[in-house]
């Protein structure tokens, strides 16, 4: 039984509302967590108001902020995860927060954001239910808090409330507020630093801002600095070494007091202590305990270079703390001369330490591959003096060395000073010019983090090659080698973000060279590849001086810091973008390496595209392909000009939209550009010729063609492909357009040869390639089923897969007053052709299909028998008869019965003889909207029409799942019918995209 005034909560393993606060739902092990959610939200503010503010909100495992916009670092508001009780949505795409005491209200631009954090509520409810996260653990993140309590601060009239715990500081209103688990924000003090400035005040200062304070006192403005300044502290220490020695659980307390947790150690003895035996020890003197931070002196127990200093002593028993500290007695030392520990004891007499470290031999071995061995490089370069601004090209002969990751330069070979030295770990891009830049044949770039540039310059391009192969090698990681194996042309590291969000950025190593970008990002440990003539989207930030690539739906932003080689990765990133005067392979492509120009053209010539799509071309019952006179049409040349230059300059950002431009002017970009292009569709003159003169012989000419096709490069054979397909779709509406293959030819003969026209083989090389389009290029016209249609039109209409709807072919007939979607393996093309001027096919949604497929799931036997109203084409003129009738399904035919009793049907169709359509003819005034028409085709003089109309949409919607069911084995006889519903379901949900 709960006692008065105690709350039933689902978070709180023993029944009794405890609460959280703030800080209490800070969890260290998940400090730093990525953001699950971001957006812009509207809310109302605190009074109530129905007045929606927009605010940029940040969802993430523990907290959801939200700002002023979203530029801003520090959020208006705060609220704990584990504050939240229940998320609620209220209808018109609003939702509620709800926490003990308050209730935030948010409205959304669509319903995924609330959602969105409704389900990750309620996962963090079920962790927390099935957890050991109870009461008693709660509490003791307490622990945690160093110090609370009021602070005024300079801008406000009243005080905060301020919390420090671990490593961020908490500011709330007040101190009810801070324990419902709601503030105002939180500062992570990794980057701020703490400085009093009066008796009683005292500043906050991070990167982004700087607080100031003021406490009620002297002594209480000491114990908030000295609080702060341990924050910072605590904030720059690493828990991974003190995680790792807390596993064992005899290190899990102070080896002198018992105190939980201890976070130092002393070394030659072996034991953990907590912060005040570890004071003690170290009055003792390093002779007797030597001690070190877990967290603080992390180089103590990671850097085996410590070791390798060590053992050139003799203190055996710092080499015997460091072996039990994980030291590995076989790691490389990083001098090839003296490659091991043992080498180098020997190496400085130490025979003791030898003995030690050889009865150790074994201590510390692993599978893990050894560190690989330093690259090192000699020989004369010229070099420039060092510049912060535009390289000077005075030369100076130097003698250069790369050895040990340090790059040095001396007046000569004989030189025993150096005249200069840089770290290749400070060394941000490497920079290859291209040949007789600066003066010299050959010459390479160094840009250094402290700004300043190294220009390296030789005429001999074998030396100038080597040099840059090893300093490659030792600016890159080893597992980024691929980076610097190639012909590239910058090689460095960048920091970037990927997907939406641009607050967490990481540092990645990327190499460019003409139209491909090399990258490795953090975490990974395999190299990328971007094409950059496929990119679909790229744009530059000017003021953050940043630049975003889209690559097959990946968001990538490379940030600038404003670094001097920033400029020279956005120039080579935008010429590797493709060149609208350039060759075919230069230009901007698609993914199925098409120049975007032509697929726009295309693209734009059979938009509204509604059917007939065959290997990237598409045609549509609209003007485009049944424009009379399409290709021998002349256009507006002033806007054909002005049309090719714009999509020459950069073909993605160019939209042709109806009404804007003429499908004339189009189709003559696509004939200009196609003559004027370098090089032409057959690669050069010379390439062109053999296509020109082939045998005489029809059948061994087609062989020919496929041949000299195949030996083109894959651009130049795949923008023939897509030329000839569309004009192959073009032809066969002749009969409209007026354009039949020869009238085709003797357009696209001198416009793909790049000829005057005056010789007619051309034309008759483009009519053969026409007419015997599907042999050569390989395709099969009746191979094109609705599943491919459907998946083509999607991807040219650039509707991303996301779960949500189902898409459908349909066959539209009759003012669009029936319509029947295909089976996803009917031969759509073979469709299009045989139908008639009122009937087309149209890509789009199934409203029924969510419903349908969940009545299928749930289906023992696929059959179904229900009285419905019935008519058929037989009878007199104007409104028909709607009759009642017993209508029996199942894996055989379709049967009407004229009574319940009856025990013969009045009418029988076979279930592989049907096709069921949405809908009724209006003239027919059916009884409902919910009817479906059905068409029996038992023999081809036999072809009847049933008009069945149900009572409701629900028992409309169980017969159409019941016929689309009975389809799926009318076309799959050989598989068994569990076969059938899976492969049934694996359909539909490859096409389901969420809008």
């Amino acid at each position: 039984m709960m006692r008065q005034g105690e709350h039933s909560c689902p978070r709180c393993l023993c029944g009794i509302y405890l609460g959280c606060t703030l800080s209490q739902s800070f969890n260290p092990d998940i400090h730093h967590s990525p953001v699950i959610k971001m957006g812009w939200l509207h809310k109302t503010p605190p009074q109530g108001t129905l007045v929606f503010q927009k605010r940029w909100v940040m969802l993430d495992a523990q907290y959801l902020r939200y700002f002023q916009n979203e530029k801003e670092v520090y959020s208006k508001r705060i609220i704990a995860i584990l504050s939240v009780t229940k998320v609620l949505n209220v209808g018109g795409q609003k939702f509620e927060v709800v926490t003990r005491n308050r209730t935030f209200l948010f409205r959304a631009e669509n319903n995924s954001k609330c959602s969105t954090i409704q389900q990750h509520c309620n996962s963090m409810e079920k962790s927390l239910m099935n957890s050991s996260d109870t009461c008693g653990q709660r509490a003791s993140r307490v622990s945690l808090i160093s110090k609370q309590g009021y602070l005024e601060m300079s801008g406000l009239r009243s005080k905060l409330y301020v919390v420090i715990c671990a490593d961020s500081v908490f500011l709330c209103r007040n101190a009810e507020e801070h324990s419902q688990g709601v503030g105002i924000t939180s500062i992570e003090m990794n980057l701020g630093a703490v400085k009093g400035t009066d008796k009683r005040s005292f500043n906050l200062t991070t990167i982004y801002r700087t607080f100031s304070f003021v406490a009620e006192s002297e002594q209480q403005r000491e114990q908030w600095v000295e609080a702060l300044q341990a924050c910072v502290s605590h904030s720059l220490s690493s828990n991974a070494v003190a995680q790792k020695i807390w596993s064992e659980e005899a290190n899990q307390r102070c080896a002198d007091c018992g105190a939980p947790h201890p976070d130092w150690a002393s070394v030659n003895l072996c034991v953990v202590l907590c912060k005040c035996c570890a004071g003690v020890h170290r009055g003792l003197g390093q002779s007797v305990s030597k001690v070190r931070s877990l967290k603080m002196d992390e180089n103590a127990w990671t850097e085996n270079q410590a070791l390798c200093n060590t053992i050139q002593t003799g203190d055996v028993l710092e080499t015997l703390s460091l072996v039990f500290c994980g030291a590995d007695v076989n790691c490389y030392t990083g001098d090839p001369e003296l490659p091991s520990p043992v080498s180098v004891a020997q190496h400085y007499g130490q025979t003791l330490q030898v003995e030690f470290l050889t009865h150790n031999h074994n201590t510390g071995r692993s599978n893990e591959t050894k560190a690989a061995l330093p690259i090192s490089h000699t020989g004369y370069l010229f070099k420039t003096a060092s510049s912060t601004r535009a390289v000077t090209e005075h030369f100076s002969r130097r003698w250069c060395s790369l050895n040990q990751g340090n790059f040095s330069y001396y007046e000569s070979e004989k030189s025993s000073s150096q005249s200069g030295q840089m770290k290749m770990s400070d060394v941000l891009c490497l920079v290859v010019n291209p040949q007789g830049k600066h003066g010299y044949g050959h010459s390479f770039e160094l840009y250094h983090d402290s700004g300043r540039v190294y220009l390296f310059g030789e005429d001999s391009p074998d030396t100038v090659r080597e040099w840059i192969k090893v300093i490659g090698k030792a600016l890159v990681p080893p597992v980024a080698e691929d980076l610097v194996g190639w012909s590239f042309e910058r090689v460095g590291r960048l920091r970037y973000t990927a997907g939406q969000s641009f607050h967490c950025p990481c540092l990645g190593w990327f190499s460019l060279g003409g139209s491909r970008l090399l990258l490795l990002l953090h975490g990974e440990d395999q190299v990328d590849n971007i094409d950059l003539r496929k990119l679909q989207e790229l744009s530059m930030e000017q003021e953050a001086a940043a630049v975003v690539l889209v690559d097959r739906g990946r968001r990538l932003r490379l940030e600038g810091d404003r670094r001097p080689d920033y400029q020279g990765w956005l120039s080579g990133i935008q010429q590797g973008l493709g060149r609208g005067d350039g060759p075919l392979d230069q230009q901007q492509l698609t993914e199925t390496e098409v120049p975007v120009i032509v697929d726009r053209c295309i693209s734009y010539i059979t938009q509204h595209v509604v059917m007939c799509l065959f290997m990237g071309g598409f045609s549509s019952p609209f003007p485009g392909l049944k424009s009379e006179g399409i290709y021998r049409r002349c256009g507006v040349n002033s806007k054909i000009a002005a049309l090719l230059l714009s999509l020459r300059h950069d073909a993605r950002q160019v939209r042709l939209s109806e009404g804007v431009c003429q499908v004339d002017n189009v189709a003559n970009v696509l004939k200009r550009f196609l003559r004027e292009v370098g090089e032409g569709v057959f690669n050069g003159h010379q390439a062109s010729l053999p296509w020109l003169h082939t045998t005489s012989d029809e059948r061994e000419r087609v062989s020919q063609y496929k041949a000299l096709l195949h030996s083109l490069p894959p651009v130049n054979r795949a923008t023939l492909g897509a030329v000839i397909n569309h004009l192959y779709c073009v032809q066969c509406f002749a009969d409209e357009n007026q354009m039949n293959m020869h009238n085709l030819a003797i357009v696209f003969g001198p416009t793909l040869f790049q000829t005057d026209g005056t010789d007619n083989s051309a034309g008759q090389v483009v009519e053969e390639l026409i007419q015997n389009y599907q042999d050569i290029f390989n395709v099969s016209g009746s191979a094109v089923s609705a599943e491919e249609l459907v998946c083509e039109v999607l991807r040219r209409g650039n509707i991303p897969p996301q779960q949500g709807d189902y898409w459908s072919c349909f066959l539209v007939n009759d003012n669009q007053e029936m319509e029947r979607p295909l089976h996803y393996q009917e031969r759509a093309l073979a469709i299009y052709f045989s139908l008639g001027k009122d009937c087309h096919l149209v890509v789009k949604r199934n409203c029924y299909m969510e419903a349908m497929l969940i009545y299928i799931a749930a289906m023992v036997d696929v059959s179904r028998n229900s009285m419905i109203k019935f008519s058929d084409e037989k009878g007199q003129r104007g409104k028909r008869t709607f009759s009642r009738r017993l209508c029996v399904l199942d894996g055989t035919s379709l049967r009407l019965y004229k009574e319940v009793k009856s025990t013969q049907p009045e009418r029988e169709c076979q279930v592989h003889a049907l096709k069921v359509y949405y809908g009724i003819k209006k003239r027919l005034q059916p009884p409902s909207c919910w009817g479906m028409t059905v068409v029996c085709e038992q023999a081809e003089r036999d072809k009847q029409q049933w008009y069945l109309c149900c009572e409701s949409k629900n028992e409309l919607i169980k017969w159409l799942a019941t016929f689309m069911n009975l389809q799926v084995v009318s076309f799959c006889v050989t598989e068994t019918y569990s076969t059938f519903l899976s492969s049934l379901f694996d359909f539909f949900f490859s096409f389901s995209f969420f809008i």
